[in-house]
């Protein structure tokens, strides 16, 4: 069967990152970061089905057609079906105070039911160590941040690329095996890259979409490392090649007792040249074993417990057990929870108590106290 009448779409909605850089290009300064957010939002949060932002625009009280959005992700706001320079098919401050609305949306949704993110010096820290990596003109592009488990680690990445997220920053999660296929196929994805490609079309994908602007955040890295492979670690090299052909910037992130942090003048010295890259091991951001207690306050204080100050103590003993702060988050939570419950506007100490007495933290609690 002729494949000659088959008619193909003019106008297909390609949502790769370099697409949409392509488009923002031709777009006012004023609307390129809310057509970034934009597009990467239909792509990751809506399927890429334009239905169903469409109902979401409605929702937030606004008028817009999925055929509107359509026209202006494939760069055709001001330009008519021949690519001719025609008037806006909606007006720029309409377009930003739709997009406001729906960035503000996402937001609450993403929180619905969960703790706020809360700003203590353990995200202060990781902030800035990033933010100092991705200056154009940093020469060491590499960043390796280490912490344990519990340790606020993970969270702060993610609320950082939430504050960068201009289709310039993306968070991956290591997968579960250290295969070139299975990485190639999650970090493509970061960028809108089809997981149906092949895993070579996929590398040559990616490194169209990455450049200099790009920043690369890969969490639980050691996942990655072969231990018996020696020099022959198929990820870290694609890495590294990466960011020579890109200037990218990528942040490597583990825990304290992976290989590259806890050994150094290792005999295969494969490790040397990542630790070059990141300006030396003593330019690795190693966090504290234990949350300081300047965050813990911080944290505290965010769930408005009264007197946070005299009960640090409490604090610090519950984030030294196996689960770290993950625990005081969830007991917290619970607490404010119950204070609530009662009719209480203040968090206070016994609400605290109250929830910790069906914990098996309770002897331990007051052993310290005693």
């Amino acid at each position: 069967m002729s494949n000659a009448n088959v008619k193909v779409p003019k106008f297909q909605l390609h949502l790769e990152d370099a697409t949409l850089d392509a488009h923002a290009r031709t777009y006012p300064d004023a609307m390129r970061e809310n057509f970034l957010w934009l597009g990467a939002f239909l792509r990751e949060k809506c399927s890429r089905n334009l239905d169903v932002l469409e109902t979401q625009i409605h929702k937030l009280g606004f008028k817009t057609t999925g055929g509107t959005i359509s026209k202006i992700i494939t760069g055709r706001w001001a330009k008519d079906g021949e690519g001719n320079d025609t008037s806006p098919i909606m007006a720029l401050n309409n377009f930003n105070q739709l997009v406001d609305s729906l960035r503000g949306d996402a937001a609450i949704s993403e929180l619905a039911g969960k703790v706020p993110f809360v700003e203590t010096e353990t995200w202060e820290d990781i902030k800035s160590y990033i933010d100092v990596r991705r200056a154009p003109d940093q020469v060491c592009k590499f960043g390796l941040i280490a912490g344990p488990t519990g340790s606020q680690k993970t969270a702060c990445l993610k609320q950082y690329v939430v504050r960068n997220n201009h289709g310039r920053c993306h968070h991956l999660e290591a997968p579960d095996t250290p295969t070139m296929s299975k990485f190639v196929t999650d970090l493509g994805a970061c960028f809108g890259v089809s997981v149906w490609a092949s895993t070579q079309a996929k590398r040559q994908r990616i490194r169209e979409n990455v450049n200099e602007k790009k920043t690369i955040i890969i969490d639980n890295i050691q996942r990655l490392y072969k231990t018996s492979a020696g020099w022959n670690q198929p990820v870290f090299n694609f890495l590294q090649k990466l960011q020579d052909d890109t200037g990218c910037t990528i942040i490597l992130c583990c825990v304290p007792e992976w290989e590259l942090v806890r050994n150094s003048g290792r005999p295969d010295s494969y490790f040397e040249q990542f630790e070059g890259r990141c300006g030396g091991r003593d330019e690795f951001l190693v966090l504290p074993d234990f949350t300081p207690r300047e965050d813990l306050l911080r944290i505290a204080q965010a769930f408005k417990l009264v007197d946070a100050e005299k009960h640090v103590g409490v604090l610090e003993t519950i984030t030294r057990q196996r689960g770290r702060i993950r625990i005081l988050f969830n007991l917290l939570q619970k607490a404010k929870r119950r204070a609530e419950s009662e009719g209480s506007k203040q968090l206070r100490a016994k609400h605290l108590r109250a929830v910790l007495e069906t914990t098996s933290l309770n002897k331990l609690v007051k052993e310290e106290e005693a």
